[in-house]
């Protein structure tokens, strides 16, 4: 196994290519290059295989066959070609003192090679478009599916030229059809690079068109200069903010939004603290505020009480703040929410009442959302927060005579996908590729993702509650409480389906009374409709000895689902659970506690 480079020089080297304009305009090639670069880095470089990187690195299904679909090695035979076309693209200052980034033909682990000063060799042309002319893959209808006709580059032009080996009849003229060569190497490549961008520019183009459209928050501090307090403070926010997908964030100016889109553009302003050379203490204070309007919407005070800084219980004090500006249904949401009223104009005014609905889940709201969602999706055709809000429309349309909350389809399955391949870093794809997952009973596939989407965005209640359902909906029922408290924790209000999950949690681990205390102080006329809350109350009861109630309870939650008395447990539960497997565990657990009779 060969070593692997040098960690900080990659790094370097991997931060420079990135903002090149070659890979900002592929994001597809960059979450490759990326992910390869981490593998190798890792020690597992010499050990990746087609399917990991189809389905780590590029976010495809784990159902994907390598023997079948040629998908990853196309586009690491493109990436390499994108690699060639930005390293012969550098002038002899913009190389001086870079390594080379290289994929060893044959291999797909990164090495470090030294860059010759003179430019890089100019890519055959030819070669170029034939891994353009990409066929579509086997797993992948792209009939009329404009999100997956987007993935589709287009097909490239091949070129051709004098042979390299012709002489010229007079050694006059040499000298002239020497510097007229060169003029066509240089043509050739500039026309090579245009069809390669050419390619991708409607891969992202859209998603450019999209950010363009978000709400924006300019972070600034007072004074302008900062501290080194107010200075962290201000890069923690902008980290903290930048998890959350429905915003666009710089430090001071910006140019992400467009110009009269006025009403979408916020200020934080970060103050207070210690001037430098003081000791730790003063408070930093944190206000949001409306540019168009000039109002103050929100304020947060973060005591320091002597720590540094740079403490983590500082880090999670503005992350929790964070979290209440720029999470679904927070501040800024709403805001927007008045400013945009009844327009459900395609794009970003779509997403905001997409928001609304999975807040308040009102039926009769259904069809016009799809359509204008639907209408969202042709202009912008591979916008993640477009596809993953799709995806949950298409699963979570119920079946009638079924209170289930989301039912399989392969629709759904494929929005998800789709989200998760155009941004597979995005906590929304992750969560719904782990929705779609779940309901088709593939509960590995459910468990990585629902994991995978707390760690890109531990600040976002909704995201936490629902990882923590799909996690406790597949047995991992230790896993799913602490995520279902932080998310209590970060929303005093939480859906009833959370309070459901963490109730039944604490109860599968050992907590009756916790999860008795639980359900009492949550139960209210609304929830008391929700057969996932009686379930979860009539388990608290029951764990706690009082079978009574318990018992009352599931007579209620028999009546909720239509079930006549009597009716077989199982019927019950499947009448409203996700998973077969957590159907199975609930009756082991009714059964278990005596809320209902054992089978004969």
């Amino acid at each position: 196994m060969s070593a692997p480079p040098d960690r900080s020089a990659l790094h370097d080297e991997l931060a420079l290519v990135m903002v090149s304009p070659e890979f900002v305009r592929s994001p597809v090639l960059r979450r490759l290059l990326e992910y390869l670069v981490e593998q190798t880095l890792a020690g597992n470089g010499d050990r990746l295989k087609a399917y990991q990187i189809a389905v780590e690195g590029l976010g495809r299904d784990d159902s994907f066959d390598p023997q079948s679909d040629s998908y990853p090695r196309v586009q690491v035979g493109r990436l390499r070609k994108m690699l060639d076309l930005h390293y012969a693209g550098l002038s002899p200052e913009q190389a001086s003192g870079r390594q080379r980034i290289v994929i060893p033909v044959g291999h797909y682990n990164v090495t470090l090679e030294a860059l010759a000063s003179e430019p890089v060799a100019a890519v055959d042309v030819a070669a170029h478009s034939d891994a353009s002319q990409q066929p579509p893959r086997a797993d992948t209808d792209t009939g009329n599916d404009p999100a997956q006709r987007a993935q589709l580059p287009a097909p490239g032009l091949s070129a051709s030229g004098p042979a390299a080996g012709a002489v010229p009849p007079m050694a006059g003229s040499r000298g002239w059809i020497i510097g007229a060569a060169g003029v066509l190497v240089l043509l050739g490549l500039a026309y090579v690079l245009w069809q390669f961008l050419a390619s991708n520019s409607s891969e992202e183009a859209a998603r450019r068109d999209m950010r363009t459209q978000l709400a924006h928050v300019s972070i600034i501090t007072d004074p302008a200069g900062g501290s080194d307090d107010l200075n962290t403070a201000a890069q923690m926010a902008e980290m903290h903010l930048q998890r959350f997908e429905m915003l666009a964030v710089s430090t001071g100016g910006h140019n992400d939004i467009e110009n009269g889109n006025g009403p979408r553009e916020y200020q934080l302003l970060v103050r207070g603290g210690r001037r430098d050379g003081e000791r730790p203490g003063g408070p930093i204070y944190m206000t949001l505020r409306h540019i168009g309007s000039g109002t103050t919407l929100w304020s947060y005070e973060i005591a320091q009480s002597g720590s540094n800084i740079a403490a983590p219980d500082i880090e999670q004090a503005i992350g929790n703040g964070i979290s209440i500006i720029a999470r679904s249904g927070g501040v800024i949401v709403q805001h927007q929410r008045k400013l945009i009223g009844q327009d459900m104009s395609a794009g970003y005014p779509c997403l905001i009442h997409y928001d609304g609905f999975r807040q308040r889940r009102e039926a009769e709201r259904r069809p016009a959302l799809r359509q204008c969602l639907a209408r969202s999706l042709k202009m912008y055709p591979n916008e993640p927060l477009l596809l993953q809000a799709l995806s949950y429309m298409e699963l979570s349309n119920p079946e009638r005579g079924r209170r289930a909350p989301l039912v399989a389809t392969q629709r759904g399955r494929e929005l998800a996908e789709a989200a998760l391949e155009f941004d597979s870093k995005s906590s929304l794809a992750q969560i719904a590729v782990a929705r779609s997952a779940l309901v088709r009973g593939n509960c590995p596939r459910s468990l990585a993702f629902s994991r995978r989407a707390v760690e890109s965005n531990p600040l976002e209640p909704d995201t936490l509650g629902l990882a923590g359902t799909f996690l406790l909906s597949c047995g991992d029922y230790a896993g799913a409480e602490p995520v279902l408290e932080r998310a209590r924790e970060l929303n005093e209000q939480p859906g009833g389906y959370q309070t459901a999950s963490l109730v039944i949690a604490r109860v599968i681990n050992g907590k009756p009374k916790e999860a008795l205390d639980l359900a009492q102080r949550a139960d209210s006329p609304e929830l008391d409709l929700q057969p996932n809350f009686l379930l979860a109350k009539a388990l608290a009861f029951g764990a706690n000895g009082r079978l009574g109630e318990a018992r009352q309870t599931w007579r209620a939650l028999e009546q909720a689902v239509g079930a006549q008395p009597g009716t077989a447990p199982v019927d019950v539960l499947e009448s409203f659970t996700i998973s077969p497997f957590f159907t199975r565990r609930m009756l082991a657990e009714v059964e278990a506690t005596g809320i209902v009779p054992l089978p004969n």
